[in-house]
């Protein structure tokens, strides 16, 4: 009895032994592999070592040692009950596993200069993202408004004697912007004026999407695109493709913006509005524009603003407004924002939209994250 199951124990042994044979080869196999892979990789790009490389050359390295190390161990043990030896096997492949799946947090560090930028604001309440700007020369807002916005003070229009007669016996009057395409412009009406418009302050909604985030240094202009994270891209690239199915009312807020219109003369400039005192009301493929200006008793406006709604801010000169060269400039972003799917690229549009082409807006920086830098250029 003892001798057949000795000889039983040996059978299981030499094909357990065969499958441990073959799973080595396999193992030694896809070491080879996956280092040769990391040596293309890394001759390839700079880009490649850091990212694809750097993962592959890991998980190489982390096979080789567990091969070597369960091959020492079967040397040195001498197993011979082939339980034992499976069991080794799913320990070792275990460590393996553990290796990637529980690597630890690291923190990816960054610092870019881009000409444009897109993110998504990841938070659970509303956040200040524009603090305090002063001194704009113009701000232009396009986008629809769910309640009507009521302009109180002096109105007048020096191109329009009929419209003068209607504005000049009117002390409040209601802007209606109902479409997406509608814009609200406020430009103070004597450009030597300064810190007559004021954004107090601007704050974004959770899961709202910030496009095309985009700086000019010539002129001084900061300009974006404000939409749900549930809505596709195109809806601040293409706005007029919502024309004909938008509702305000479905419309998802994603911020509220708060202004100081001063108490100086200012030019208001509308497209796609409606003007209830004066019986005018536009059509939505009527892109009718009209300008008059006002003087403001009330020079508090607050907005909420839908996805998806664009501003373009025309900022102060900081060489003229600032008192003194150390003087330190002001914090229009608020920072401290929790984001995610940062990206820097931009879309090149052409009438034709197969050749639509996605390019890089990093200028110059470096990122860092594990002891590792890699510096970036412009293309």
């Amino acid at each position: 009895m003892n001798h057949k199951t000795a000889q039983r124990r040996k059978k299981i042994w030499q094909r357990a032994k065969k499958i441990l044979n073959s799973v080595l080869t396999r193992l030694k196999l896809l070491v080879r592999s996956l280092l040769a892979l990391a040596l293309l990789c890394q001759s390839l790009s700079v880009y490649a070592l850091n990212g694809v490389s750097l993962l592959v050359l890991r998980l190489a390295q982390s096979i080789k040692w567990v091969f070597l190390g369960f091959i020492s161990l079967l040397r040195k043990a001498k197993i011979r009950d082939p339980i034992l030896a499976v069991i080794l096997v799913l320990v070792w492949i275990a460590i393996l596993l553990s290796n990637f799946v529980f690597q630890g947090r690291y923190v990816f560090e960054g610092n870019l200069v881009v000409q444009e930028m897109s993110f998504i604001y990841t938070g659970f309440t509303k956040k200040l993202f524009l603090n305090n700007i002063s001194g704009i020369q113009n701000l232009d807002i396009e986008g629809s408004q769910p309640q009507s916005l009521v302009l109180t003070g002096k109105f007048s229009s020096d191109l329009d004697p009929q419209l003068n007669e209607k504005l000049s016996q009117l002390k409040q009057l209601t802007i209606e912007l109902p479409y997406p395409k509608s814009r609200l412009i406020f430009t103070p009406t004597n450009p030597t004026q300064t810190n007559a418009i004021s954004i107090l302050k601007f704050s974004i909604n959770p899961e709202s999407q910030v496009n095309q985030l985009n700086y000019n240094s010539q002129p001084s202009q900061l300009s974006f695109c404000l939409q749900s994270a549930k809505e596709k891209l195109e809806s601040c690239l293409f706005p007029d493709g919502l024309l004909d199915n938008y509702l305000p009312s479905q419309a998802a807020t994603v911020g509220s913006l708060e202004l100081q219109l001063g108490q100086q003369p200012l030019t208001v400039s509308l497209t796609m509005f409606n003007l209830p005192e004066l019986g005018i009301q536009s059509d939505i493929y009527d892109l009718q524009e009209l300008s008059f200006q006002f003087i403001p008793e009330i020079d508090e406006l607050q907005l909420t603003t839908l996805s998806p709604t664009r501003l373009l801010i025309d900022l102060p000169n900081l060489s003229k407004t600032g008192n003194s060269q150390t003087e330190k400039p002001p914090q229009w972003f608020w920072g401290d924002i929790d984001v995610k799917d940062v990206s820097f690229s931009k879309f090149q549009i052409t009438e034709n939209v197969n050749d639509e082409l996605k390019t890089s807006t990093i200028i110059s920086g470096e990122v860092r994250m594990k002891n590792k830098t890699l510096k970036l250029q412009d293309n």
